[in-house]
């Protein structure tokens, strides 16, 4: 299994000084990589509670990513920004099929693997089409965003590498996708 928490990237002192209010640095921080032009990315252990991503990025005086990665496969990204915010998954096939089997979980009571019915299972198959169709519509609008936020941050950002990593399938690994969204948005230079 891969890394599982969240990504946290921003630049320089100010960004390390908003981090100290939200998280533990001693006990929350798993990892610190720097990138390039001040840029850090800091992996923690627990993802920021909602709302949380905004007073980071109020508190750092700058725009901030974010990567929520669970079950080493499914990568959640949000972007703040001076314009506002975005968000795209990396592994979208995985996230149609966790929230698919999430729904359908709930709404039976639990319980749903090993023991659903067949229905549960259809159900399941029928949701995760339709998230998927759902999360590659709105893929476009998160590339714009996503240029745009960078664009705002300064940095060479690459419109179609953007879109070229977030169409990957990044198998058993969504931090490596991260990773590759962080270069094609100038932040890295890998």
């Amino acid at each position: 299994m891969g890394f599982n928490g969240e990504i946290l990237v921003g630049r320089g002192k100010s960004f390390i000084s908003a981090l100290t209010r939200f998280w533990n640095w001693d006990e929350e921080v798993r990892e610190t990589r720097p990138m390039r032009e001040d840029w850090l990315a800091i992996y923690v252990r627990s993802p920021a509670e909602p709302g949380e991503l905004v007073e980071l990025a109020e508190a750092a005086d700058g725009p901030v990513l974010a990567c929520l990665v669970f079950e080493g496969t499914t990568g959640h990204v949000r972007g703040i920004g001076t314009t506002g915010s975005w968000e795209a998954w990396l592994n979208p096939d995985d996230a149609a099929r966790l929230k698919a089997w999430d729904t359908v979980d709930k709404q039976i009571g639990g319980g749903l693997y090993p023991d659903g019915t067949e229905q549960d299972h259809a159900k399941v198959q029928q949701l995760k089409a339709r998230f998927g169709a759902a999360l590659d519509a709105e893929r476009p609008a998160a590339i714009h965003a996503a240029t745009v936020w960078a664009l705002e941050a300064e940095l060479p950002a690459d419109a179609e590498r953007v879109e070229e990593v977030l169409a990957t399938p990044w198998g058993s690994s969504a931090e490596h996708g991260f990773l590759a969204l962080l270069s094609a948005l100038g932040i890295s230079s890998t």
